[in-house]
Order: C-alpha cells, then structure tokens, then sequence
C-alpha cells in the first residue's frame, strides 16, 4: 500500500482503497501515457506515467482542521513533510471518488516531490492549472472509480473547464512560507 491512514473516517478509508487500487491498475497507468503533453512540465505523459508507477513513496493521509471555516481547500502537500498528504476536516463529506481524486492529486505532488527534491517538475506552478498533471491524473481516478469506460475517459477530461483555484491567506499563515509547496482548492466541475 502506498497510501496509508490511521484515522476512523469510513470515507476516507474508502477512497485511499480506491487511490491504491487506481496505483496498481495497469489502465490508469495507460491513460496517464496516451494523454499528450501535461502544461507546466517538461516531462512526457509517458515520463510521468512511469515516475509514479515505479515510485516506491509511502504516504499518510491526515486530517487537519483550517482556521478559517469557510476555506475551499481540499487537500495540500508540503515539502518539510514528504510523507504527509492533508486533507480538509470540513471537506470530506462529499462523493468518495471526489475525495478518492484529491488524494491521487496530492501523492503525484508528493511523488513529484520524491522525484526531484529541488524543483517542481510536473506541478501547476505555471500560473496555469488546466491540463496539468496533477489536475488530469486525479481526474482520471475519479472517472475510472465512477466507472466509466477507459476509451470514454480522455473525452470526460477535454469537457472539463478551467476551473477555480485559490490560497487563503489565513491558511497559509499557519506554514512555514519556505514549507509550503501547494495549497490549493481542488474542485472537478
């Protein structure tokens, strides 16, 4: 398993069994090859395809509470704790596969993270967030956990529309500035 939690929120268990079973299916691995060029990185889909297939990174999964109630924030990665992945307390009560998404977006920052230590190689740090990596893989679990036919999944992706990101200040007061490596709100419309 790659992707643990110690915690008793049923969902969660859910959807990081769903994340580790999405990490060991060889289609997922397929869509991630066949998807093109990724905006904000060098690397080619086939490139990042086998990063994270033959990445051996271990995760925890932990819940934090934000300061501000009303933060958008669904889940972050931060460098100073490579093996942490965290999601919103206030964000958990929506559909699995949506969770079962942010996760997988969150590991390919920390894979990402385990792959290059001193720079962001196939993150969304281009001011853009449309077609990125991680935005596009975890749209891929959560289409592939819905069920969907794989050869129907690349269409579901290109219908998707840009969508809204934000930091909340209040949030990011609570790291180290030199700590925080991606503070996002992570919503598929």
């Amino acid at each position: 398993m790659r992707i643990n939690y110690k915690g008793k929120f049923s969902q969660i268990i859910t959807a990081i069994e769903d994340a580790n079973d999405i990490l060991n299916s060889e289609e997922f691995y397929q869509l991630i090859s066949n998807h093109g060029d990724f905006n904000c990185s060098d690397f080619s889909s086939e490139d990042i395809s086998n990063i994270i297939k033959k990445s051996k990174l271990e995760v925890e999964v932990k819940i934090y509470k934000p300061r501000w109630r009303y933060s958008k924030v669904l889940g972050y990665f931060i460098k100073s704790k490579p093996n942490k992945i965290f999601l919103n307390s206030r964000k958990i009560y929506r559909d699995t596969n949506s969770i079962t998404n942010t996760i997988i977006h969150e590991y390919v920052h920390a894979v990402d993270n385990d792959n290059n230590s001193n720079a962001i190689e196939f993150g969304h740090i281009c001011q853009s967030f449309t077609n990125t990596a991680p935005y596009v893989i975890g749209s891929y679990a959560e289409f592939l956990m819905e069920g969907n036919a794989t050869t129907e999944i690349p269409n579901l992706i290109n219908a998707l529309v840009e969508q809204n990101h934000m930091c909340i200040q209040e949030d990011i007061n609570a790291l180290d500035s030199a700590d925080l490596f991606i503070i996002e709100e992570h919503r598929v419309l």
